[in-house]
């Protein structure tokens, strides 16, 4: 029972981040590219506003195979970007719902991981 309701929060982490950043990434490339014409000029220009997206898919790669590390990771880049843009008065509620699911997914990775670590350690 404990180990589908791992895999479950597992499951809906992963999904979750390769959604919101396949979509962030397609979005940042796209979006610039737009006020010149979509060419692959264009979107080479834009590239660089992908980066961040680029670091939450990289993160999710660690998450993957390190749910605690990569967990622990989304949490702060969730709560960096959260304040930054707090702290900034940037903030538009589409980017704060992005930011809130980066730090959603990173405390399922780490309830995944407890919840293993804690059948695990019944087990013994």
């Amino acid at each position: 029972m404990l180990q589908s309701l791992a895999n479950f929060f597992q499951s809906i982490a992963r999904f979750m981040m390769l959604f919101i950043g396949m979509t962030m990434v397609a979005v940042s490339i796209f979006t610039g590219a737009l006020n010149y014409g979509i060419t692959i000029d264009n979107m080479l220009r834009n590239l660089p506003d992908s980066i961040p997206w680029f670091l939450v898919l990289f993160t999710l790669l660690i998450a993957w195979d390190f749910e605690l590390v990569g967990g622990l990771i989304f949490l702060i880049l969730g709560l960096g970007g959260i304040f930054y843009m707090q702290a900034s008065n940037n903030a538009t509620l589409p980017q704060e719902s992005i930011m809130w699911a980066v730090v959603l997914s990173g405390g399922l990775f780490i309830l995944s991981w407890s919840i293993r670590r804690v059948r695990v350690l019944s087990l013994i």
